[in-house]
């Protein structure tokens, strides 16, 4: 369960580095990561990417990271990274290498999940078939989520998908 805390991070990405080492195996790295003063207010990690395939990674290991250290179990971070992971996923696929914002947060005592891209097409879920190899992620976001909606960027440029996770 979380953990009361009045600290919140804020995290900068200093150069998306992919170390080829053995042990990142070519994979961004939290190590990539600076933390910065924390932010007044409530607990949150925020980062901004371009929108490649291996960003994926690094939203996974982002949620992680600060579900984690917020004292959250097992399961709820596991739940959260796989919501987080689907909705990069479509971010990826909407933003086409431009940038994309991540925010994990804490609302109602709850992780939320945030993803901005710059396309203004709501995501709409797609007709499921048993031999599609993609078209599951909103059904994945909906099944874990205690609430998952869109909604447009204050600035009018983008949208943001965010999930509310159960605890």
């Amino acid at each position: 369960m979380y953990r009361a805390t009045s600290k919140s991070l804020q995290v900068n990405l200093r150069t998306p580095t992919v170390r080829a080492d053995s042990a990142n195996r070519g994979r961004p790295s939290m190590n990539d990561l600076d933390l910065v003063t924390p932010a007044p207010g409530i607990p949150e990690v925020r980062l901004t990417l371009l929108a490649v395939p291996s960003t994926v990674v690094l939203a996974r290991e982002l949620v992680r990271y600060a579900l984690t250290n917020w004292g959250f179990d097992r399961e709820v971070i596991n739940d959260s990274t796989l919501v987080m992971s689907e909705i990069v996923t479509n971010a990826v696929t909407a933003a086409r290498g431009r940038q994309i914002r991540l925010r994990c947060a804490l609302y109602e005592g709850t992780p939320l999940l945030e993803c901005w891209d710059p396309s203004p097409e709501l995501p709409t879920p797609s007709p499921r078939s048993l031999t599609a190899e993609n078209g599951r992620g909103l059904a994945i976001v909906s099944a874990y989520a205690k609430q998952t909606g869109t909604r447009p960027s204050a600035t009018g440029e983008g949208k943001i998908v965010w999930a509310q996770m159960p605890t």
